[in-house]
This record gives structure tokens, C-alpha cells and sequence, in this order.
């Protein structure tokens, strides 16, 4: 599964609960979407929209995710 700004939260995080953590330094706690129930149908892109975060906030965490998804299924 590649992951992308157009990549539901919800099903990353149900593939993959060990991002959680990235996505909390990245986002903040503020920014609760790893525990809201919007996840469900909410993008990372959409999010960033929402809640004003900068594009090269959302791709450094995409990178950082990829990349330890890479490093879990080796």
C-alpha cells in the first residue's frame, strides 16, 4: 500500500497502528485525528486542509510512515 495524501487515515492507521506515533509528532496532539472517528473517511489531505498544516509537514510524515512501513515488513 503506498501512502499518499489521498490515502484515508483510518485504513492507514488499521494496516498499519504503528504510525500512530509518527503521526502524533507530525500533527500534534491538537490535532486529534488518530483518535477521531472522522479517520474513517477523512485524507490526509483533508486534514491538512482543515486544520491549516503545511504541505511539507504532511510530506515529511508521509515520508517518515513509508518508510517505517518499509523497515516493519523487511
Amino acid at each position: 500500500m503506498e501512502i499518499t495524501k489521498e490515502s484515508l487515515i483510518g485504513e492507514v492507521l488499521l494496516d498499519y497502528p504503528e504510525v500512530q506515533d509518527i503521526m502524533l509528532k507530525h500533527l500534534g496532539e491538537e490535532v486529534a485525528c488518530v483518535f477521531c472517528p472522522g479517520q474513517v473517511f477523512d485524507t490526509f489531505e483533508m486534514i491538512a486542509e482543515l486544520h491549516g498544516i503545511e504541505d511539507d509537514v504532511i510530506e515529511d510524515m508521509l515520508k517518515e510512515i513509508s518508510t517505517t512501513i518499509s523497515e516493519t515488513k523487511k
